[in-house]
């Protein structure tokens, strides 16, 4: 079981004779047995009227102890989470006593979802197929806790298996699953061989093998854990026109997900700018023709980048989704063979889903702010 913590979650405990109950809570990172101490929340709450039930509402204050970051590499980012409640008569006799750790993840819930559980599925995607980049990884966040196992597939023929038991570390609740493993910054061939003390001489020769052959290409990932089967499809494109963009993203189940827009993308500038009106007259009453009389000032730049996703499945109608319901959205540009995280908000406020019955191609164009002024002005 998981706290969803963009949702809420209720502790509560019930006696006819209560007067009103205290709550500990304690949060931390690391063996789920060994919580901090003391707790960080200490709360106190009476019952109302001639109510038997007191309830607290927690999540936001679990909340404030999960940051989700990323600079290009994926690991687990969840907490642990204890509680003991209490229930007190009305001369501060204690009636009973309640607790449990659990898992917190920086995720929610839709409405008409309210049990929604990370535990229920070993995969932490929505979507069951995956476009991929050729000779690029991609990953499957996956949940550890019933002790899954993933299988890679290439034309029927079984390619990679890997199998992750569970764990009481909170890093190792969620994985993120490619091909090459769970390493966290191995997206190319080419990053791949460096990272493994190797030279890489890129060649005419070499791009057209890698043309003819797609290093740890897949069309299918199952993954099987103590609960149930899932089966993700992957088509793998190739994109010779443009360059695209790799976005990442906090999911609904509280993990980085990553999407490529495929085509066309579109950078722009916004500036935004005071003035005034000098006067450049000197002391003996002339003035320099190469003088600003108009000057400005607070002069602040502010970059977008408009970008179309390509054609893609129906199922990315909730990718989008969540992606447009993130609190965090990066981009990866690639300069000179490296990588560079940048953040990145959404700016597109309205999505109208398309189907392939209405629309019969899926495309979508997507605005986004970086998350930073053009100019440096961090102080």
């Amino acid at each position: 079981m998981a706290i969803n913590t963009r949702s809420p979650y209720y502790v509560s405990i019930k006696d006819a004779s209560i007067s009103y109950a205290t709550l500990d809570i304690f949060i931390w990172s690391g063996n789920s047995s060994s919580p901090p101490s003391p707790a960080q929340y200490s709360l106190k709450k009476f019952k109302i009227s001639t109510n038997t039930l007191v309830s607290f509402e927690i999540s936001e204050l679990i909340r404030d102890y999960i940051d989700i970051t990323f600079s290009g590499g994926y690991e687990g980012q969840a907490v642990w989470m204890k509680y003991d409640v209490k229930a007190y008569d009305s001369s501060n006799v204690l009636l009973d006593d309640d607790g449990e750790t659990i898992l917190a993840v920086d995720g929610y819930s839709y409405f008409e979802e309210p049990n929604f559980d990370i535990d229920d599925s070993p995969v932490m995607i929505s979507n069951r197929t995956i476009f991929a980049l050729s000779d690029n990884a991609f990953r499957v966040p996956i949940y550890t806790g019933n002790n899954p196992t993933i299988t890679f597939f290439k034309d029927g023929a079984v390619v990679s298996t890997q199998t992750f038991p569970s764990s009481n570390d909170s890093i190792e609740q969620m994985k993120y699953v490619s091909i090459n493993g769970t390493h966290p910054n191995w997206d190319t061939y080419a990053e791949r061989v460096i990272e493994d003390s190797g030279t890489f001489e890129n060649s005419y020769c070499l791009q057209n093998f890698f043309d003819e052959f797609h290093i740890g290409e897949v069309d299918k990932v199952q993954v099987t854990d103590s609960n149930k089967t899932i089966t993700i499809d992957v088509k793998t494109l190739d994109e010779c026109r443009y360059d695209p963009k790799k976005i990442t993203f906090v999911n609904k189940f509280g993990v980085l997900q990553d999407m490529y827009f495929f085509k066309k993308a579109v950078e722009k500038m916004t500036v935004k700018k005071e003035s005034y009106k000098s006067n450049i007259r000197n002391s003996t009453n002339t003035y320099s023709t190469s003088q600003h009389v108009n000057s400005n000032f607070n002069v602040v730049g502010k970059e977008s980048i408009t970008l179309s996703s390509g054609f893609l499945d129906e199922s990315y109608n909730e990718v989008f989704k969540q992606m447009m319901l993130s609190e965090k959205v990066w981009i990866t540009n690639v300069t000179e063979g490296v990588e560079q995280v940048l953040p990145i908000n959404v700016k597109t406020s309205n999505i109208i889903y398309k189907t392939s019955l209405n629309d019969r191609l899926i495309e979508y164009t997507f605005d986004f702010d970086n998350s930073f002024d053009t100019i440096n002005n961090i102080r």
